[in-house]
């Protein structure tokens, strides 16, 4: 295991939201941080995936898979496009980066990945079919990570937000929306962005050495009801 000052992570989608939050408050740690544009990584194109691996001298001690889309769309009407659009970007550039990564933190005989899920992975509503479903795959695929890697040292984990006040949770409820949702949540509000990022920064932390394979909500109580 290393100190925090020579570890080195990698944040997807950490240009805002949750994933800049969960990158700053890395970096406030003294770890190097890479964050990653889209014309760096773009997790649409599986050849920049490889490309990025391949440029990747070393590995890293910490991986971080925000990036994520979602575009509603109902079931009977869900176009394929849509479909694997969403899937290419929230499941399948997320294996390649593992696939890329976990055979060295795995050989550093240390890593901490944390994939963010959601409370959709666990409850269905209406439009999201295409979300949720890759939000249920990435947790299936951490507790495989956490089943195979855990005897290397590698801890993973997912972090399911419940409805947290970034750009996407704006583009796709309007303000009659945002107060439904807040009513139906226990503690009354929708989640700041830090509130989830200060969590994953711990998780990701040697302070955790045991918690693995796990999807932790965070949600203000909204699964409880």
């Amino acid at each position: 295991m290393t100190s925090s000052s020579s570890q080195r992570a990698l944040v997807t989608g950490a240009s805002r939201g949750i994933g800049r939050c969960v990158a700053d408050a890395l970096q406030s740690r003294g770890i190097r941080v890479l964050r990653p544009g889209r014309q760096e990584l773009d997790l649409a194109a599986p050849e920049s995936v490889a490309a990025y691996l391949a440029a990747l001298e070393d590995g890293v001690d910490i991986l971080v898979l925000n990036a994520g889309v979602n575009n509603p769309e109902p079931v009977g009407e869900i176009s394929q496009e849509n479909w694997s659009a969403t899937q290419q970007v929230n499941v399948n550039a997320n294996l390649q980066l593992l696939q890329g990564l976990l055979p060295r933190m795995a050989a550093a005989g240390y890593g901490r990945v944390v994939a963010i899920s959601s409370v959709y992975a666990h409850r269905a509503r209406r439009g999201r079919v295409a979300y949720s479903a890759s939000k249920a795959a990435i947790e299936e695929m951490m507790r495989s990570v956490a089943v195979e890697y855990g005897r290397f040292g590698v801890l993973a984990n997912c972090v399911a937000p419940g409805f947290v006040l970034t750009d996407l949770t704006y583009q796709n409820n309007d303000a009659e929306q945002l107060q439904a949702l807040a009513e139906r949540i226990p503690v009354g509000r929708l989640a700041e962005p830090e509130e989830i990022a200060s969590f994953i920064s711990w998780l990701v932390s040697a302070d955790n050495t045991y918690i693995t394979g796990q999807s932790i909500a965070i949600d203000g109580g909204f699964l409880c009801v």
